[in-house]
């Protein structure tokens, strides 16, 4: 059945099947407003992806090319940093009625991938909502060296957030 699913660069036509399913996943702390998710697309298109099935959209993954270290904080905008060395990934989330299938792994593996082909040294994130063994699992470290600011911008993220990284050898 995983078959039937395949990724693919995020359109503009897929914002209101990303709005639906970031709502589907997200705690309400953490749900960010429309029109912040639609101005990251325009800053990142080629960074953020989809994956779908027969029945349309079912997923997404959003990143920009940063540095490791870096942090986003919630809420705030965000663009390609210049000289940038790693991928954050800051936005994946699967929609319910496709959990199961084994999407959020394919749709990382999917970015893992187009970092590897950017040549960038690795990719980092925020863990959020209990998801750190998820991260875990695909590679992902907890980092912990993070510089006070960087720390700062942690912090403003609802519930335990960690920082991860996963770099390429």
């Amino acid at each position: 059945m995983s078959n039937d699913f395949f990724c693919r660069a995020m359109q503009q036509s897929d914002l209101a099947c990303v709005i639906r399913i970031q709502a589907e996943a997200y705690v309400d702390e953490i749900l960010e407003t429309d029109d912040v998710i639609i101005e990251r697309f325009n800053a990142v298109p080629d960074t953020s992806w989809v994956v779908e099935g027969k029945q349309g959209v079912c997923g997404y993954l959003v990143g920009y090319l940063s540095h490791h270290g870096y942090v986003t904080p919630w809420g705030e905008t965000f663009s390609h940093k210049l000289n940038a060395d790693h991928l954050y990934l800051h936005d994946l989330a699967i929609s319910t009625t496709a959990a199961g299938f084994g999407l959020g792994p394919r749709l990382v593996k999917y970015a893992l991938e187009q970092a590897q082909q950017r040549a960038l040294r690795g990719v980092t994130l925020v863990s959020v909502q209990d998801s750190k063994g998820f991260w875990q699992k695909l590679g992902f470290k907890e980092y912990l060296a993070l510089a006070p600011a960087q720390q700062q911008y942690l912090a403003t993220y609802a519930g335990p957030a960690f920082y991860m990284t996963q770099d390429f050898a």
